[in-house]
């Protein structure tokens, strides 16, 4: 029986971590329900003028049905995942850790939750397999409203005020799957070989979309979420007619054909009537095909293939077509709209079938998930911090220091330019290393 404490006197310090292998290919799919352990947490200067609210607007944040962070994710896995709590009451604390709230250091306030949780008689591995530590933000000096170590089992909340906004949640826990921060490619006229680097892509939680959206194709791949022959691989010219990637409708989701070490996945987005939360329907402002880069394998890692001049959000960057003449890819999109779309694929120089629709096989390979490896491993981010978890969805950010962010209260923030030269990410248990912006991505908190 956990005995419940108000007060945990803890030394905490920095130690460097194991590193964590590169990712690799796994053919089981992320599956099953992830025990989550959130936990409320004071300072000595600094503590919540109403706890109680703040615990019972986090249970509903976290595990109140639909229209939360568990929701979502058993939304977007189709059923295969999500976050479930790892007590009865969902929310435990509050904990008043022996830190000062300035200045902001992530690390040591993980490590002291920890070892207060543990003298508490929370041991992870065995009670819990996440943790979620919810601290005061107000008067923080902390630059950020939500951390997640990527991948691994830790998320951080720097609230201000009591409700904690599912953008944010939904962003934060995308990191603890590996998901990096998602940006667009800008490919003039379609040419897949020539391309550079523009802003957040619009299309996920992890590219300024919010929770309003779905996560992308490659994203739903890397975790094995399209089962089933919903994901194919591409290995000879074919035309596919392609279903939503959210939804009810039967059929094939997401093509994902070899490009050279890259690999190019294409997906269709439409409205899903089906799911709803506080943004509305799921993919309501994403419509059309559009198309991925995913470098080296890494789909974890994608980046939007955006063909037109201007970044725009919606159906504006949905692709008509796109040619890699390196690797002889054409791909063309000969229908799209009102809940499917037909897709051509020529590889080699073979020209895709004019008429029907290729049906794939049933024995026709599917792309195999990838194994998250370690805890907190870093991931480049080729020197930006583009961390916008609500924007409008337009991708308008430069990826190097200007993003909409999500507040707890669900209004939009901007500026996630560091200005921390160092931060901190969980790497097993109380295990932490020291890095730069690549290691926790963040998001800038409301200083209102």
């Amino acid at each position: 029986m956990h005995t419940r404490i108000r007060a945990a006197a803890v030394a905490t310090g920095i130690a460097l971590a194991a590193s964590a292998t590169g990712t690799a290919h796994a053919e089981d799919p992320v599956t099953g329900e992830r025990r989550t352990l959130v936990v409320v947490v004071g300072f000595q200067d600094a503590k919540f003028p109403d706890t109680d609210l703040v615990k019972e607007y986090a249970a509903s944040s976290y595990f109140g049905g639909r229209k939360s962070l568990a929701g979502y994710f058993d939304k977007v896995s189709q059923g295969a995942f999500t976050y479930v709590p790892a007590v009865p009451e969902k929310v435990v604390g509050p904990y008043e850790l022996d830190l000062a709230q300035k200045p902001c250091n992530a690390g040591q306030v993980n490590s002291a939750t920890q070892k207060a949780l543990e003298a508490d008689g929370y041991v992870r591995g065995e009670d819990y397999d996440s943790l979620s530590v919810i601290q005061p933000g107000k008067g923080s000096d902390c630059n950020w409203s939500g951390l997640g170590s990527m991948p691994g089992p830790y998320t951080w909340v720097s609230l201000v005020g009591q409700e904690i906004g599912e953008d944010l949640l939904v962003h934060e826990f995308g990191h603890n799957q590996g998901f990096a921060h998602h940006l667009r490619e800008k490919c003039a006229g379609g040419d897949l070989g020539d391309c550079t680097t523009g802003g957040t892509s619009g299309k996920t939680p992890m590219g300024g979309g919010g929770a309003g959206v779905g996560f992308t194709a490659p994203e739903l791949i890397s975790r094995g979420w399209l089962p089933g022959g919903q994901a194919v691989t591409v290995e000879k010219s074919a035309t596919y007619e392609l279903a939503p990637l959210y939804g009810t409708k039967d059929g094939v989701r997401a093509l994902d054909i070899p490009m050279g070490e890259d690999r190019l996945v294409i997906e269709y987005r439409h409205e899903d009537a089906t799911y709803s939360n506080r943004y509305g329907t799921l993919d309501a402002k994403v419509e059309g095909v559009h198309a991925y880069r995913v470098p080296e394998g890494s789909y974890t890692g994608s980046r939007l293939i955006d063909t037109t001049e201007e970044d725009g959000g919606g159906d504006t960057d949905a692709i008509t077509r796109l040619t890699d003449t390196t690797h002889r890819i054409e791909v063309e999109v000969r229908a799209s709209g009102g809940g499917s779309a037909t897709v051509a694929v020529s590889l080699n120089g073979a020209p895709a079938p004019s008429g029907a629709v290729t049906a794939p096989g049933k024995d026709a390979e599917a792309p195999a998930p990838q194994e998250r490896s370690g805890e907190g491993e870093p991931v480049s981010e080729d020197g930006t911090d583009a961390d916008a978890p609500a924007d409008s969805g337009d991708g308008n950010d430069d990826g190097n220091g200007v993003a909409e962010a999500a507040a707890q209260d669900g209004e939009n923030l901007a500026d996630t330019g560091g200005d921390s030269a160092t931060l901190f990410f969980a790497a097993g248990g109380a295990a932490l290393v020291a890095l730069g912006a690549a290691g926790i991505l963040r998001v800038r908190r409301n200083r209102a």
